[in-house]
């Protein structure tokens, strides 16, 4: 019989299933493995050397030296190089400074700018004096001149103020996230409240850059970043059932070396455990976790390509998509709850696919648990759609209002809302196209063959034949015609 493997505090045995209490017969094995894990009572983590009772008790301890475990084991990577955001728009150099102007500095050093600069002298050369503040006093550079490469200088970004929108480099791990400037201390150091709720204090003002609401690229951005993170914790949150914030490390051990396309052996997980002193029994704060997760994420990677996951017993609630998933690439199978659905799809058989901000989520014909109400099977219209109602032997133009099962209120087009009613299926007919139907659609001048994905209103959402759906495309009724 194999010998049972026991967790880095002894407490716990792993069944093959799950973890159990260990029988009060059950002695510890004093293997390579064991006698680590019950010798281990201290972990450096991070230059800090914790005992394992303060990790057991202190979800953020664990969930550092999760991250550390993580990054171990390869299924993370060290995103301590930080990948900029999207640009900020380029600072116009001015033909020349004046004495008492506030610059930045490129140090050679640091291979940074340095902010917080101040001309103090301008040299008969035309180079400047200017004051650098470091941590050690002022340091003065006697001639520099202005530019963008190492050891030149340019206008101070605006300083930040309370309120101001802004990315972030997330504790310097690499990775900027949405959030609002709080408060600045004396020191020039920002409180950051994130806009998924986290919080951090002394942040440097090298770390941050100026969220740009108008940049179409930088929301973009902000919508991927919060939305790998969001779809994480959802995931996470199936586990916490008391909504607490936290799960436990056994339930994160059964993850690891269960679920995903290569999960983790117990021995290997259970060895890293035991280095970083995480007892089986602690909590993990899974919202810090899956920040961290989205760090390491490659968004570039990301955006292109979004995995494609079976799901079925689909409902689509709040926005949200709930079902039972099949072969995640980072959960599994199992329930799942997504971020905010982005867009649904449905092909000529009725397949949906539902897109959300990192996955595209596929459901079958028969593969939903409640059917959505723009469902092909629900009904052949949509608010808004503009169709043929008949009336007394004569059919008339008209508009859908709202749509109950198989009725459909109407409003008849240049007539008051008085003769507005409820039709059945057989008064109601498209008015000029269907979904799934062939046409001819207008591009630069040339007609070309295509399929309506969808409808909406008077525009239709089509896909040329023979081209990749890189090319599909919302049009309005000038751009389209029937077949001959």
């Amino acid at each position: 019989m194999p010998d049972p493997v026991i967790s880095p505090d002894g407490k716990f045995m792993w069944t093959g299933d799950e973890w159990i209490p260990v029988p009060p017969s059950t002695e510890p094995q004093s293997n390579e493995l064991g006698e680590q894990s019950l010798n281990m009572q201290d972990s450096v983590i991070g230059g800090d050397v914790v005992h394992s009772t303060v990790i057991n008790n202190d979800p953020a301890a664990v969930t550092s030296a999760v991250i550390e475990a993580l990054q171990q084991m390869g299924m993370i990577g060290n995103t301590s190089e930080a990948t900029p955001p999207p640009p900020s728009p380029k600072i116009e150099l001015p033909a020349a400074f004046k004495v008492g102007d506030h610059v930045e500095y490129h140090s050679p050093t640091n291979e940074r700018w340095l902010d917080r600069c101040t001309v103090v002298g301008i040299n008969d050369d035309g180079t400047y004096r200017i004051e650098v503040p470091k941590s050690s006093g002022i340091e003065t550079k006697h001639a520099v001149v202005i530019g963008s490469a190492p050891g030149t200088i340019r206008p101070a970004a605006p300083p930040y103020n309370t309120g101001d929108r802004v990315l972030v480099n997330w504790k310097n791990h690499g990775t900027y996230f949405p959030g609002t400037i709080a408060s600045e201390n004396d020191e020039h150091l920002f409180r950051i409240h994130y806009d998924d709720g986290d919080v951090e204090d002394g942040v440097e003002w090298s770390r941050i850059e100026t969220l740009v609401e108008e940049s179409s690229e930088v929301q973009e951005y902000v919508q991927h970043i919060s939305e790998e993170e969001n779809e994480l914790i959802e995931a996470f949150k199936v586990f916490d059932e008391n909504g607490t914030g936290t799960i436990s490390a056994k339930k994160f051990f059964a993850i690891l070396t269960e679920m995903g396309d290569d999960p983790l052996s117990v021995e290997q997980a259970l060895a890293e455990f035991a280095e970083l002193g995480i007892e089986i029994d602690s909590q993990i704060d899974y919202r810090e976790l899956a920040k961290f997760m989205a760090s390491s994420e490659q968004v570039e990677e990301t955006l292109v390509n979004k995995p494609e996951v079976i799901i079925r017993d689909a409902e689509i609630k709040e926005g949200d998509l709930y079902g039972h998933a099949y072969n995640h690439p980072k959960l599994g199978e199992g329930p799942i709850r997504t971020s905010q659905i982005l867009g649904i799809q449905y092909d000529e058989r009725a397949t949906a696919k539902v897109e959300t901000g990192n996955t595209i989520y596929v459901v079958g014909p028969t593969g939903w648990k409640v059917l959505p109400e723009e469902h092909p099977f629900n009904s052949k219209y949509s608010v808004g759609e503009k169709v043929k109602v008949e009336w007394k032997g004569s059919w008339f133009d008209a508009s859908i209002l709202a749509i109950d099962g198989e009725q459909y209120h109407i409003s008849y087009i240049g007539y008051d809302s008085s003769w507005d009613e409820w039709v059945g299926p057989e008064r109601i007919k498209n008015s000029r196209y269907s979904i799934g139907e062939h046409v001819k659609v207008e591009w630069n001048g040339s007609w070309f063959d295509a399929s309506i994905l969808a409808i909406n209103g008077e525009h239709y959402h089509i896909t040329y034949i023979g081209y990749d759906s890189s090319w599909d495309e919302w049009i309005g009724p000038e751009r389209i015609q029937k077949t001959a």
